[in-house]
C-alpha cells in the first residue's frame, strides 16, 4: 500500500503484481464542497462481503472472528456517524 494523500487517496498493489489500485476516500475541498470517494463504512462494508465469501468456500474460526470484528467496526462507525449529525442539527 502506498499513501498518496494521507487519510484520502491510497493506491493498494495488486497481488503478485506491481499494478496499483486507487482509493480515494470523500473529502471537502478548499472551498468546503465535497470532494467525490468512497467512505469508512463502504470499505467495511465490502470486507465484510468478501469474508462472507472465504467463509462459504472454506469456514474457519478466524474469518468468523473477522466478520465479528467487522461488523462491531461498522456498529461503531454507524454510532460515530449519528453522533456527528446529531452535532451538525444542534449548531443549525
Amino acid at each position: 500500500m502506498k499513501v498518496t494523500k494521507e487519510g484520502i487517496l491510497f493506491e493498494l498493489k495488486n497481488f503478485n503484481s506491481d499494478v496499483y489500485q486507487e482509493i480515494r476516500f470523500i473529502t471537502k475541498g478548499n472551498d468546503g464542497k465535497y470532494i467525490d470517494g468512497t467512505t469508512n463504512e463502504e470499505v467495511i462494508s465490502m470486507m465484510i462481503e468478501r469474508f462472507y465469501h472465504l467463509q462459504k468456500s472454506g469456514a474457519s474460526p478466524e474469518n468468523f472472528a473477522i466478520l465479528t470484528l467487522l461488523k462491531n467496526i461498522r456498529r461503531l462507525l454507524a454510532k460515530r456517524l449519528t453522533r456527528k449529525i446529531e452535532r451538525l442539527k444542534v449548531k443549525e
